[in-house]
Parts: C-alpha cells; structure tokens; sequence
C-alpha cells in the first residue's frame, strides 16, 4: 500500500535531489523510496551499534546469538551463482575492482540492469539491508557503507576475500 507524504525541503536541496533523479534515470518517487530505505537501514545500524556487543566465537553456549550468520553462508553463496547474496558480494567486488572503492551506487547500477544475470537484483536495497545486519531474519552481516561508500564488515573480510574468486569468475 503506497502513502502519500507531504514534506518541505530547502529548496536548493530539491533542486539537486531532482537533478541527481535525471542523472541516475530514477523517478522522484522511487528515489525517495530508496531514501526511506537508506534512512532506516542506517537508524537500524545506529541503534545496534549502542547495544551491547555479542559474544564472539563458534562456542556461544546455549545463547544462540546470531553473530557471524554470514560466515557460514560465504561459502554456500560462493557456489551459488543465482542467489541474490552472491550477485550483490560480486558486485561489490566488481565496482571495487573498477574504482578501487566500491559504492552503493555503483553497486545498485550493477544489480539493476537486467540484461547482465550475474548481478541482476531486482530488489537489490531490500536484500543490501539484509545484509548490513546480522540478527533476525536477516541474510548476515556483510557490508557496512557511510550511505555511499561501501566496505565489507571486518569480521567477515578475511572469509569473503578467500573466496573471491568464486564470486568473480566470469560467467557467460
């Protein structure tokens, strides 16, 4: 269910939200949308990061904590070429490899064109979210960003980085 909204911005502020929607070819709705998104992913992040941080380690005990969910996924998503997981990682490392940092916008640009299937995420920020969290129903933490540069979560680095080259192999 859509809901209309009725904001004031400055309008300089408007007038370069609009200019950036013709240069990216979104709607001002779907741009907003992805604001909304955006914005709520990160006041997520803010609130987790003042809680108190879990215990680490693969013997929790009884507490069945979520920390680390993403670790014992890289390997599956590694051999999982279809998975949305493993086309937003492939990503990431391809708009890294071309710029030397990898953003969210870069990376957006690459899992929104239909015609490549080897990144093509139709609900790519939905699934992105999942994937700065590590708790719930979320697919694993894997990526933090500053809301457009984006670098991967250091607890996960080391175990993404070994296998790279399965989310980089050239598929045809």
């Amino acid at each position: 269910m859509r809901k209309e909204v009725l904001v004031s911005v400055d309008g300089d502020l408007y007038d370069k939200f609009t200019l950036a929607c013709g240069l990216t070819g979104e709607g001002v709705e779907q741009a907003l949308d992805t604001c909304f998104r955006s914005y709520i992913a990160r006041a997520i992040e803010r609130e987790r990061a003042e809680e108190p941080a879990p215990r680490r380690g693969r013997g929790h005990g009884g507490g069945q904590d979520d920390w680390g969910k993403a670790l014992q996924r890289i390997p599956l998503w590694a051999s999982r070429p279809n998975q949305y997981n493993h086309k937003i990682i492939r990503a990431y490392f391809l708009a890294e490899e071309r710029t030397g940092q990898a953003s969210l916008s870069a990376m957006e640009g690459l899992c929104s064109n239909p015609e490549d299937p080897t990144c093509y995420v139709p609900t790519f920020r939905s699934n992105y979210a999942s994937m700065k969290l590590d708790s719930g129903k979320s697919h694993g933490k894997v990526f933090e960003d500053d809301g457009d540069r984006v670098w991967l979560w250091e607890e996960v680095r080391d175990t993404l980085l070994a296998y790279r080259d399965s989310f980089c192999a050239p598929r045809g």
